[in-house]
């Protein structure tokens, strides 16, 4: 399936597209093998400390943006009464 297509079907931008298309393809590739089939469902958070939980202070020094820097991402994907795929990003420090 190529990013245009799934642009088309689910009402993102292109280049979203292509970005998720790449990660379920990186996420799909395991030691096991094999491609997940069937329904899967698929979703991705941040994993890190909560912004609310700093003092003001600390908060206005660290936090920018949407707040996502040193934390990491995890990703999965699972088949409806089936496999499971989670991959999971390093924390990264962004200066």
């Amino acid at each position: 399936m190529s990013s245009w297509e799934i642009h088309r079907a689910i009402g993102v931008t292109q280049k979203t597209a292509w970005f998720m298309l790449h990660r379920i393809r990186l996420a799909m590739q395991s030691r096991r093998g094999g491609k997940l089939g069937g329904e899967v469902e698929v979703d991705e958070t941040f994993i890190g400390g909560k912004s609310r939980n700093m003092h003001k202070n600390k908060r206005a020094e660290k936090i920018h943006g949407t707040g996502g820097a040193d934390k990491a991402i995890v990703f999965g994907m699972v088949e409806r009464d089936g496999k499971v795929r989670v991959a999971c990003s390093p924390i990264s420090s962004q200066s």
